[in-house]
């Protein structure tokens, strides 16, 4: 059985904005969720394929993402993306997200493919192509102790219906408040438009900072085990 996507309400005193946004305002936005999730989202029984690299398809967007986004875009709007007008819906980047390291940071041999995330924009117009306001998504298993943490809303009425159910959370109902969030994601659109190589160069320095931060902190830890 596929599991339904919901948009819950929000809980905010008052309430965001952009949960819902209004349909007139143009917005960049970003979905992100793991695989294990979003392999039960397709009742068709469509799964995330696993490529070679995190730049295999930067740009080429794969079925189960395009999906994605019109499942999100039907919940965020209450209608499927008007065809006659181009610039409703246009998938902009996609990338996937891996794990090096455990839960108690240990280092992994190899990288683990963990997650995707597509980001896709409404209404965004030549004028504001460079830094559009953003909306951040993140979908989220009510059921999983480690994921269900992430969110600070009422997570009991999607946990006992007749249905299993993903919840796709905007950030303003997450613990995380995202004050990099329009900064990152802008500059993930403009970076995808770079060469190929270059685009390559950053992710690998950018990995390798990671994996020296978590080396780092794994020193740490066992430092102060020793004191």
């Amino acid at each position: 059985m596929a599991f339904k996507l919901v948009l819950p309400q929000c809980e905010q005193t008052p309430t965001c904005v952009n949960h819902p946004p209004e349909w007139e305002k143009p917005l960049r936005i970003q979905i992100i969720g793991l695989n294990k999730d979003l392999n039960n989202l397709f009742d068709d029984g469509i799964k995330m394929p696993t490529p070679k690299s995190s730049l295999d398809r930067a740009t080429e967007f794969i079925e189960p993402g395009l999906r994605l986004v019109q499942m999100a875009f039907r919940l965020l709007y209450g209608r499927d993306p008007d065809p006659g007008n181009p610039s409703d819906m246009i998938p902009r980047h996609q990338y996937d997200i891996w794990r090096g390291a455990t839960e108690d940071r240990v280092l992994l041999p190899e990288p683990i493919l963990e997650g995707y995330a597509i980001t896709f924009d409404h209404l965004v117009g030549p004028d504001d192509e460079d830094d559009p306001e953003t909306l951040m998504l993140n979908i989220v298993d009510p059921n999983d102790p480690l994921r269900a943490d992430l969110v600070t809303i009422d997570k009991s009425p999607y946990t006992s219906g007749p249905e299993p159910v993903l919840l796709l959370v905007p950030r303003c109902c997450q613990a995380r408040k995202g004050t990099t969030d329009r900064r990152r994601i802008n500059r993930e659109i403009r970076e995808a438009k770079l060469p190929e190589e270059v685009r390559f160069k950053r992710l690998e320095e950018e990995s390798r900072a990671y994996e020296e931060k978590l080396l780092r902190k794994s020193k740490a830890q066992a430092s102060s085990d020793v004191v």
